[in-house]
């Protein structure tokens, strides 16, 4: 008859728990990402985030940084809805916000029942400028017009905004520069549901990034499109753009002003390190490839990536920044 000792058995017993035991961590500890990545942008497509989105998701898939595809999401209406959406969102690594000083300045202005510090910041890339817009037939072609005339008809001229967000801050800042000047800020959205809301004439102002300058009002060899009814009169960057080489800069006009905004991408309060770095890493990747370098050359960004403690330093020092223009927004 076949026997065993108690030490023999004793040997076995604790072989079974052994592989009990790393048969448990190893489905704990699952490589990431075990699924398709969803990266929230809170916008309409065609505005400028989605085509940054879209453009680090196409770089992710070129250079082959993740084992998993990402889904490009757009959540439309108010920015904060898909904001939301990601905030609350199981912390496990495969949801993702891509957004910018939107959510600053939707906290300061209130705007927002949340901030940029309920988030795990993962990556900062990019950076872009604007451009004030009005109609072309607005009798209006400078700065200088339209602030005069925002200050002799205060609370007349309606700027397309979403309230909280880079349209709406660049508003503020540009108001600020002539005292009593204001226009009236209204809720619309986006930059693509601010060139329907203006080439509609359902407002007479706005702020368009200079990537979406360049999508609504040129041709794809570069020239002017006459169907466009919409046209920019200055660049808040700290030098011309080089897509738009005949617009002067805010600063050559006279004007203290330079308005310039990074893509921030952001996960659930909780989320694991792994995925964090992990994801900070292939984006990093990803805006190495030609096909970002030539995205952010023809839309004038520049070329910086953020992620860890230097992230942390600008995400303080850009709210440092704008807190207070937020704050000037809640003032009648």
């Amino acid at each position: 008859a076949y026997s065993v000792t108690k030490g023999e058995l004793m040997k076995k017993l604790l072989g079974l728990a052994v592989a009990a035991i790393m048969a448990t961590v190893g489905t704990a500890q699952a490589e990431w990402p075990e699924k398709p990545i969803k990266l929230i942008v809170p916008f309409k497509a065609g505005g400028t985030s989605d085509q940054v989105g879209r453009t680090l998701q196409a770089g992710v898939q070129d250079s082959d940084s993740l084992s998993q595809p990402i889904t490009i999401v757009n959540v439309g209406g108010h920015y904060s809805i898909g904001s939301r959406r990601v905030m609350e969102a199981a912390p496990d690594g495969h949801s993702f916000l891509l957004i910018h000083i939107a959510l600053m300045g939707g906290e300061g202005t209130g705007a927002l029942d949340f901030g940029w510090r309920d988030f795990e910041p993962v990556a900062g890339m990019g950076e872009f400028c604007l451009a004030p817009m009005v109609r072309k037939d607005s009798g209006i072609d400078s700065v200088e017009q339209l602030l005069a005339k925002a200050k002799a008809e205060p609370d007349t001229l309606i700027f397309g905004a979403n309230l909280g967000a880079i349209n709406h801050m660049a508003g503020i800042m540009l108001q600020e520069l002539v005292p009593g000047a204001k226009f009236r800020f209204v809720q619309i959205g986006g930059g693509t549901a601010n060139y329907t809301a203006l080439t509609g004439a359902q407002t007479n102002a706005t702020v368009l990034s200079g990537a979406e300058v360049v999508n609504f009002t040129l041709l794809p060899d570069g020239g002017e499109n006459p169907e466009a009814q919409i046209k920019p009169l200055s660049y808040t960057g700290a030098s011309r753009f080089d897509s738009l080489p005949d617009l002067p800069t805010m600063n050559e006009l006279g004007y203290d002003m330079q308005f310039c905004i990074k893509s921030w991408v952001f996960a659930p309060k909780g989320t694991p390190a792994e995925a964090i770095n992990g994801f900070a890493a292939a984006l990093k990747t990803a805006t190495g490839t030609d096909r970002y370098q030539k995205f952010i050359k023809s839309k004038g960004f520049a070329d910086v990536f953020l992620s860890g403690d230097d992230l942390m330093k600008d995400l303080n020092a850009t709210w440092t920044a704008i807190e207070p223009i937020a704050k000037l927004a809640t003032k009648k």
